[in-house]
């Protein structure tokens, strides 16, 4: 099913008060610590002719994108993920890989699979044979997360997003990146599979946020390059 995917621009005040309201009516997500944040590390590939950063820019209604996801920089769970975007509509699939086959991919080696394992991969590796597909950039940022089961809600808050395309390692805690926004901006990504409800809508609707068509994969590809 395809998910709902709504994109603000926030200044410090406004998101210091969307937050605090939200304490009272969603949980951190699961994954978060105390104070409801983790890092995130992806790193998103593109093929010969750069159809996905293509696809981005010239707004194609149809689109996927493949990335390698970690949190913290930790190797316990390694997800490739395979995000498919129809207008505002988006859907995302994923698989865990091992840290042998996270290592493979970095030293450009197409991985082997059989008729039997997941359609990501299996669609990964084919475009990794077919489209030539690479490492292209990375993305990070610190993320504070909530969630609100009733219509699959979850709300993310994105800040300090960095980028590198010179090393590719998102598990090397000493990686080098360069910021890509202002320090003081912050991304809120409301995601949802069914329905907002009102007094949510209220909550999100507090202060001076710009909706906007914003992709922290493209910034960071512009950006570098």
């Amino acid at each position: 099913m395809y998910r709902h995917e709504l994109k603000y621009m926030l200044n410090p005040a406004d998101a210091a008060v969307i937050k605090s309201r939200l304490k009272s009516v969603c949980r951190f997500d699961v994954n978060t610590d105390e104070n409801g944040r983790y890092k995130v590390s992806s790193l998103y590939f593109d093929d010969y002719c750069n159809s996905a950063i293509n696809d981005n820019l010239t707004g194609g209604l149809r689109r996927k994108k493949f990335r390698i996801r970690v949190y913290n920089n930790g190797d316990s769970l390694i997800k490739l993920e395979k995000k498919s975007k129809h207008n505002e509509g988006g859907f995302k699939e994923s698989v865990t890989i091992s840290r042998e086959q996270y290592e493979q991919i970095l030293r450009g080696e197409v991985l082997e699979s059989n008729c039997s394992e997941n359609d990501v991969l299996n669609d990964f590796i084919n475009f990794q044979k077919t489209r030539l597909l690479k490492p292209r950039v990375v993305v990070e940022y610190d993320r504070e997360a909530y969630v609100f089961e009733p219509g699959d809600v979850r709300i993310t808050f994105d800040s300090n997003v960095r980028s590198s395309v010179n090393d590719m390692d998102i598990l090397d805690r000493s990686i080098i990146t360069a910021p890509v926004i202002k320090d003081c901006d912050t991304i809120m990504e409301v995601k949802y599979t069914g329905f907002i409800p009102g007094f949510i809508k209220n909550v999100l609707t507090t202060g001076n946020g710009n909706r906007q068509a914003f992709s922290k994969y493209v910034a960071c590809r512009t950006y570098i390059s």
